[in-house]
Formats: structure tokens, sequence, C-alpha cells
């Protein structure tokens, strides 16, 4: 593939794509569903780019909960923090389905001299987006009821009144800290009130006071 179609390599030119690519190797790999990508406690370096597939991120605390950070379902890097730092990971990550992924080898060598600065603004963009969606995932689970959990939620990710539900119903209860069966009764009494109509694939929104 075109590693350009990357947003921390899109605005390389000919040049660049050359220096960068005689840092580092790029390497496609295909996961099964349920497979591994990394573990906790593991520590590579590499930086890894979702092409296609779902991914959840999570961990499990002491008494067996798993708690879901992010669940990926479109193009993305994840594991940046980590590889640059070269840490060892402090969460898991396993495919939702079956996914291919790039493998970005030994990624903080791309950051020795010289490195293009069209990379460095690219990738200071994308780190602070990141950041800005880790902030409305910290309001979303922060909220004090689950009414309110759900109801951030579906505001923050409605399009036109609709939010397309990418996570199966399990998956969005560990992602919201929440058991699925809790999940689902809130649901309904929300289905039932008039709040939200759920759907198949997508929970359209009929009260914008959907968290109170």
């Amino acid at each position: 593939m075109d590693i350009r179609d990357l947003i921390i390599f899109k605005n390389l030119n000919d040049e660049d794509l050359d220096l960068i690519r005689s840092k580092t190797d790029f390497i496609e790999k295909t996961y099964s569903k349920g497979e591994c990508i990394f573990r906790t406690g593991d520590k590579s370096g590499d930086l890894f780019y979702l092409i296609e597939g779902s991914i959840n991120v999570y961990q499990i605390d002491s008494k067996g909960k798993r708690f879901i950070f992010q669940n990926f379902t479109k193009p993305t890097l994840f594991g940046e923090v980590y590889s640059y730092l070269e840490e060892p990971f402090d969460f898991d990550s396993e495919c939702a389905e079956d996914c291919k992924i790039l493998i970005i080898k030994d990624f903080r060598k791309i950051f020795e001299p010289p490195c293009p600065e069209s990379f460095l603004r690219s990738y200071i963009n994308f780190l602070s987006k990141k950041c800005l969606a880790l902030s409305k995932k910290n309001q979303i689970t922060s909220q004090a009821s689950l009414r309110q959990k759900i109801g951030k939620y579906l505001l923050e990710n409605e399009k036109d009144g609709k939010v397309a539900l990418s996570m199966k119903r399990e998956d969005l209860a560990d992602y919201l800290s929440t058991t699925r069966p809790s999940l689902s009764r809130e649901l309904s009494k929300m289905a039932d009130e008039g709040l939200i109509e759920l759907g198949t694939s997508y929970i359209k929104i009929l009260n914008k006071n959907i968290g109170h």
C-alpha cells in the first residue's frame, strides 16, 4: 500500500518518502477474529495501522471485568505513545473480526535526524486529535449514572439523529463500564419513554434530553 494513505505520512514528497522508508520497515499482516495483536506487558517499539477490520483495545481488572478503551472500525493508527516511548503496553488489543494491519517497525527511528518537517507537523496534528478523542471518552465514562453515560455516548456519536452501532452490545457495555443486562434494561427503558428508537444496527435519538 502507499504509506501516504496514513495521516502522518500524507504530506510526504517522494524524497521524504524514500527517507522514511530507509529508516524502518512496513509489514502487512492478517489476523483472525479473536486473535491478539499485542498483550499487556508486550514491548515492541512498533506502530500499528488498521487497514481493514475491527479492533477492541481493553484492560481486564482484578475481578476479571473487561473495560474497553477504544473500538476501532475504520483505518487508524494505534499504539503510537508506547511505540515512541518504547514502553510495554498496559492494555490488550484484540481483533473483533478478521483484520489486516500494517506494522511500522521500530517507529522511533523515524524521528532520528534528518526527519521531514511535514511528517512532524502531521504527527503532532494526529496526536492532538487523539487527545481530544480521549477527552471526549473520559467525559462519557465519568458521568454519574448509566443513563447519563448512554446519553453522552449517543450525542457524541450521532449523525443526522442516528448512531451507527459499530460495537456489539457486550462490547458497548464494557466501553461504558457496565454489564450487558444493565445496558439492555436501560436502553429498553429509554425506548419505552420515547427517548430513543432501537434498530438492529443503529439507535435513533428522538429526544435530545436523553441523558436526564
